[in-house]
């Protein structure tokens, strides 16, 4: 699913000036942190959770090989659009991802080796298997390195694919255009797992078949879902152009407001979505994820800071999958998205530090995020609050405002962070809400309006059945 948005480009048109940034006062020179279109390793900024490795991941995004990637011009018989190549490169590089799970339309990906699809050329080295290309590693001007896995998103959206799932050409297209038991059976054969995209699509009893054919994850946040026209009307509840007067804050050309936080005037809960994943969830494991879906495509202009309102830098600045992993190869990578051992994090506000979530199950053995157990019940679950960490943007003037909600089953359950004993069977989340006073400045010269609660974490689920 892919938008051009051409109502927008109108409205857009008037904002993009090129002016000078407005010079907010400084706060307190000790406490405030300027704003930043990159992020640091998250390795430098956050703690390493019960011993694990944190690892910022983006999970549904094209590159040109994509049909409509590049304002639909990426791949143009058998040319590649460089500029937009390297737009993509520098994005992950300058928000320090450290995974980056391809999933390129296979009209054009279908009939390419992974080698040219993992970008094997300049400065990205190959990760071999068995002699043979399986992932790519960028490696940045600041010493970063981002971690590129293969994937594909058609029908379904198989990941960590380590090679096409049928012979490259007319036969893997054909089978990545179909969401059969021989999909799921062939991606799983070539070291891939089956996601499902825009879930919002799908009513549950569609769902729940492609659960039983093996279906991994689904997505409980689509950002280009929440910016639909016909989504947000039909399934969201929403006024199609509600969003379109909030943005001006940041993208007028006499605004004051850091563009980058434009995401703040549409962000929020994506309940259809959610509800999806919970009653799967009911059903047996199910990892839920948050999709950037970025293709460059959608809005040919540049803001006050000379970038596109789509660019990729910009959309990777937004929010990211942090995966909790035990190493650094491409299995490790996929043993923790298919595990669920993620937290989806809203980093446009900052980066949480320090959020962790477990269970105790009364026998010295504890579950970690994404875990399920059967027969566990009368153990201890545990939710530690995150911070803001060190590194993450503030004016200096202010504290972000904090809180902690646990589900169970969909409902609210406990409320703030602490130790609670769990007697009943039922799948638990938790999800970090903050209202991000810290960046009062960074809002403009009205920055009330956006002075409210979001989400800015959800954990995936800890399963405890009988």
């Amino acid at each position: 699913m892919h938008y051009r948005w051409l109502f927008l480009l109108f409205v857009l048109a008037l904002c993009a000036c090129d002016t000078a940034d407005d010079d907010s006062a400084d706060g307190p020179e000790d406490t405030r942190v300027p704003w930043s279109g990159d992020l640091p390793p998250l390795s430098e900024d956050i703690a390493h959770p019960r011993g694990f490795v944190p690892k910022r991941s983006i999970i549904h995004f094209h590159s040109p090989y994509s049909h409509d990637a590049c304002d639909g011009l990426g791949y143009v018989e058998g040319v590649l659009d460089m500029e937009c190549m390297g737009e993509l490169r520098d994005g992950l590089c300058r928000t320090s991802i450290d995974l980056a799970y391809l999933s390129d339309h296979p009209d054009y990906a279908a009939w390419h080796t992974l080698d040219e699809l993992l970008f094997m050329m300049g400065d990205t080295e190959p990760v071999e298997l068995g002699g043979e290309t399986i992932a790519g590693r960028i490696q940045c001007d600041t010493g970063h390195q981002v971690l590129l896995l293969m994937g594909i998103e058609d029908e379904l959206m198989p990941l960590g694919l380590d090679r096409h799932a049928a012979p490259a050409g007319q036969e893997a297209h054909d089978l990545y255009n179909s969401s059969t038991a021989e999909l799921f059976e062939a991606v799983e054969a070539a070291g891939g797992m089956v996601f499902r995209q825009h879930p919002e699509e799908l009513d549950d009893e569609a769902l729940a078949e492609l659960q039983d054919m093996g279906l991994v994850g689904l997505e409980v946040f689509q950002l280009h879902a929440l910016l639909d026209p016909d989504s947000r009307p039909e399934i969201y509840g929403l006024d199609a152009f509600g969003w379109i007067e909030d943005i001006e804050p940041f993208s007028h050309p006499d605004a004051t407001g850091e563009p980058d936080l434009l995401f703040a005037a549409f962000h929020q809960e994506m309940g259809p979505n959610m509800e999806r994943w919970e009653a799967l969830a009911e059903r047996g494991p199910m990892v839920g994820t948050a999709a950037t879906d970025a293709h460059r495509n959608v809005l040919p202009m540049v803001l006050r800071d000379d970038e596109r309102p789509d660019g990729y830098r910009r959309m990777f600045r937004w929010f990211s999958n942090i995966l909790l992993t035990t190493g650094t190869e491409p299995a490790d990578a996929d043993e923790a998205l298919g595990a669920g051992r993620l937290v989806i994090a809203f980093e446009i506000f900052g980066t949480p530090d320090g959020l962790t979530f477990w269970y105790e199950n009364g026998s010295g053995d504890d579950l970690e995020i994404g875990d399920s157990c059967s027969g566990c019940s009368g153990g201890t679950l545990h939710l530690e609050c995150p911070t803001l960490s060190p590194a993450s943007p503030r004016d200096g003037v202010a504290e972000p405002a904090i809180t902690a909600t646990v589900y169970r089953n969909g409902e609210e359950w406990q409320t703030g962070c602490g130790s609670w004993n769990v007697d009943d069977v039922g799948n638990y989340r938790a999800r970090i809400e903050i209202v991000p006073h810290h960046l009062a400045e960074y809002f403009g010269d009205d920055p009330a309006p956006y002075l409210r609660e979001y989400p800015w974490a959800y954990t995936n689920m800890i399963r405890i059945t009988d």
